[in-house]
């Protein structure tokens, strides 16, 4: 029998290294750009990389800047960039300078935009789901290291009235561009870039045991591990330290583009419901989530995760969930949901919204109502992430 075709898509472009946002610059010019559309927030600018950009855009060419965008953006706040977007005439190229919620922005206001409509029209899982038939050339600067949004045809938002973190998908939204500059990211404190490189991590990892893995993912994954592995805690101990934040920024924009052609999983599909909920930053529910689901996960997988134990921690058929626990205490992140705020109270209803997709995606074990709520339960205390 012969093998299926396989399909990958991926940025066009990729900078990599100190320096690499001066490239903006060739990228616009490649476009042939006279107006570009450029999204950020209050602390990128703040931190001076806003005007940094700015001043890289080739004479002649016109900027409009949105830089309101909120962590775990919102329907409201996806809305008014998509309002902002279409009030400036021309455009004819995007430039998201920011972390995952700014990038995730950018690629959901131009699908408002552009196509009509509201953003519940092209969630994953709307039947029908509104076509996407108008896009525009992306360039992605990510200036934190762990969505890996810049790789991925994947676009998050929350909707506070449903109390649902969903995403809008499609192939198209896979940026024209991605530029990763170190330099952008040694100003990220040292708790925010702990959290967003667990979700690198949890990215590369999830991808890796999918279902729908391929032989080129794993690659990606495999790689996202050890440099995750080899640079976070460096980067979060230091964070002027150029290579470390480097190999982290190429560790995010692997797992991106794994997890983006094969899929994530239960982490996942868990995050995505106390996010709703909470609009808790996703890297740190991962990060208290990872551990219990490779536990649950493993005697479904138990050779690939011990290949990635390996990958973690350079010795042969080493426990990935425990060395996933070492890591996280390592960069202090949080134990428990608990320490998140994740109420008791609201666990049946956070299962049962997980369960909703729990066996939609990539998972290498089915799982049960039952056992969805269980591992939300060990997660919110710490020390029975090994039931």
């Amino acid at each position: 029998m012969s093998e299926p075709i396989l399909t990958l898509t991926l940025p066009q472009r990729v900078e990599w290294g100190a320096g690499a946002l001066a490239r903006v610059a060739d990228a616009v010019a490649r476009l042939g750009a006279v107006h570009v559309f450029v999204v950020s927030d209050q602390a990128v600018a703040r931190a001076g990389h806003l005007e940094r950009l700015l001043a890289v855009l080739p004479a002649g060419v016109h900027a409009t800047v949105f830089d309101h965008v909120e962590p775990e953006p919102t329907t409201v706040v996806v809305g008014q960039a998509a309002e902002a977007l279409r009030a400036a005439e021309g455009v004819d190229v995007l430039v998201s300078l920011g972390g995952g919620s700014v990038m995730d922005t950018t690629k959901n206001a131009a699908v408002l935009a552009l196509n009509g409509g509201v953003l519940c029209d092209y969630e994953d899982g709307a039947d029908p789901a509104r076509p996407i038939t108008h896009v525009l050339p992306h360039i992605a600067v990510p200036t934190t290291a762990g969505t890996g949004s810049e790789a991925t045809a994947w676009a998050v938002f929350v909707d506070p009235a449903r109390r649902l973190k969903n995403a809008v998908y499609d192939s198209r939204l896979v940026p024209f561009m991605a530029i990763l500059d170190p330099e952008l990211t040694v100003s990220v404190p040292p708790g925010v870039t702990a959290g967003t490189g667990m979700d690198a991590l949890t990215h590369a990892m999830e991808a890796f045991v999918s279902r729908l893995a391929n032989p080129v993912t794993d690659a990606l994954a495999l790689q996202a591990v050890e440099l995750v592995a080899l640079h976070l805690r460096r980067a979060v101990a230091e964070g002027a330290d150029l290579e470390a934040r480097a190999g982290m920024l190429l560790a995010s924009f692997l797992a991106g583009a794994a997890f983006s052609n094969s899929s994530c999983g239960l982490v996942h599909t868990l995050s995505e419901a106390l996010g709703g909920f909470y609009r808790l930053p996703h890297g740190l529910t991962n990060g208290v989530l990872l551990a219990p689901v490779m536990a649950f996960n493993a005697p479904s997988c138990a050779a690939r995760y011990a290949r990635l134990g390996t990958a973690v921690t350079g010795v042969a058929d080493a426990d990935a969930a425990d060395a996933v626990r070492g890591l996280a205490a390592d960069i202090g992140l949080p134990r428990s949901l608990a320490e998140l705020g994740v109420r008791p109270a609201d666990l049946p209803a956070l299962a049962a919204a997980a369960f909703e997709w729990a066996n939609d995606a990539g998972n290498p074990r089915d799982v049960t109502l039952d056992q969805v709520r269980g591992l939300l339960e060990h997660a919110s205390e710490p020390g029975k992430d090994r039931a």
